[in-house]
C-alpha cells in the first residue's frame, strides 16, 4: 500500500513537471511571436532634419516630421499608437518617407543641443509658442525641403484618416487618383493663376486676418467657422479656386473639405499669405 502511494506521488510530480515545461515552451513561443510582430512594425525615426533631407533626396522620398509630447500629450500617444505603428502606415513609410521625431517631453531628458534644434523647428513651422499647444502636428516636406502638407491635432481615425492626406501629394507614393484632390503651387505659380480674373482667390483665414491685409480680389471664407461647409456648398463648382491661409495649414484643411464637396479645380498655396507678402506681391486692406 505504501509502495503504491509513493508511486502515485512520483507520477504526479512527473506530470506536473511536464506541464510546467509545456507552459514554459508555450510562453517562449508567444514571446518570440510578440518580438517578431514588434520588429515588423518598427520604423527608423531620425532627430536631425538636415540629415533627413539628404537621405530623402538620395532615396527619392519625402520627409514627415512628427511634433509631439511623448510623455504628457494623450492625443500624441494615440496618434503614435493608432497611426504610426499600424501595418498600413509602416508599409507606406518604408516605401515613401524619411521620418523625423520632434519630441518635447516633460519628464524624459534630452540633450541641450536637441532641445534647441526642436525649438528651432517649432518656430520654423509656425507652431504655437504657448506651452502645450499645437501638439500633435505632422509636417510633410518634399525632397527639396518645401512644405506640402501640415496639420495639427488628432481626433482619431487611425491610418485610414491620415494616410490619404499624405498620399495625395506627388512624390509621396501617391496613386493618380490620390493626387487629383488639389495641387500645391509656389507663390509665383499662384500669382500667375491669380491674374486670371475667372479664377477665385479663396482666403480661408479669419475675418480679422483678412481685414488686416489680403490678396486683391480675394474672397474670405473662414475655414475654422462652424458654417464653412454650408457656405462653401453654395459656391460655383465650375470655377477654379486658389486657396490660401496664413501658412498653409488651414488652406490644406479647406481643400480637403472642398474636395469632399466635389469641387474639381482646387489649388493650394502651402507657403501661405506670409510668403506672398514676403515675396512683395500686392496686398490690400
Amino acid at each position: 500500500m505504501k509502495t503504491s502511494s509513493i508511486t502515485t506521488l512520483i507520477f504526479a510530480i512527473l506530470l506536473a513537471g511536464l506541464a510546467m515545461t509545456a507552459d514554459a515552451q508555450s510562453s517562449e513561443i508567444t514571446a518570440t511571436t510578440a518580438v517578431r510582430q514588434s520588429n515588423q512594425t518598427e520604423l527608423t525615426w531620425l532627430t536631425d532634419l538636415p540629415n533627413a533631407l539628404v537621405r530623402a533626396k538620395a532615396e527619392g522620398k519625402s520627409v514627415l516630421l512628427f511634433f509631439h509630447g511623448s510623455d504628457w500629450c494623450p492625443p500624441c500617444v494615440e496618434m503614435q499608437r493608432q497611426v504610426f505603428t499600424s501595418p498600413e502606415f509602416v508599409q507606406y513609410a518604408r516605401r515613401a518617407l524619411v521620418l523625423v521625431d520632434v519630441d518635447f517631453p516633460q519628464k524624459f531628458t534630452q540633450s541641450e543641443e536637441l532641445k534647441r534644434a526642436n525649438l528651432a523647428l517649432k518656430a520654423r513651422f509656425n507652431l504655437s509658442r504657448e506651452p502645450g499647444e499645437g501638439f500633435p502636428t505632422i509636417v510633410l516636406l518634399n525632397d527639396a525641403g518645401e512644405t506640402v502638407f501640415q496639420e495639427s491635432g488628432y481626433v482619431g481615425g487611425g491610418a485610414a484618416e491620415v494616410l490619404p492626406k499624405l498620399q495625395r501629394h506627388p512624390g509621396t507614393g501617391a496613386t493618380p487618383a490620390a493626387t487629383a484632390a488639389y495641387k500645391n503651387l509656389s507663390v509665383e505659380e499662384f500669382a500667375r493663376m491669380a491674374d486670371d480674373k475667372q479664377n477665385v482667390i479663396l482666403d480661408v483665414r479669419t475675418p480679422e486676418e483678412f481685414q488686416a491685409g489680403h490678396i486683391p480680389g480675394a474672397v474670405n471664407l473662414d475655414v475654422t467657422a462652424s458654417g464653412f461647409q454650408a457656405k462653401a456648398a453654395l459656391l460655383d463648382r465650375s470655377k477654379t479656386y486658389l486657396v490660401h491661409c496664413a501658412s498653409g495649414v488651414r488652406s490644406a484643411r479647406a481643400c480637403d473639405k472642398l474636395n469632399h464637396l466635389d469641387f474639381p479645380n482646387l489649388y493650394n498655396l502651402p507657403a501661405g499669405f506670409r510668403a506672398w507678402a514676403k515675396a512683395g506681391k500686392p496686398v490690400e486692406k
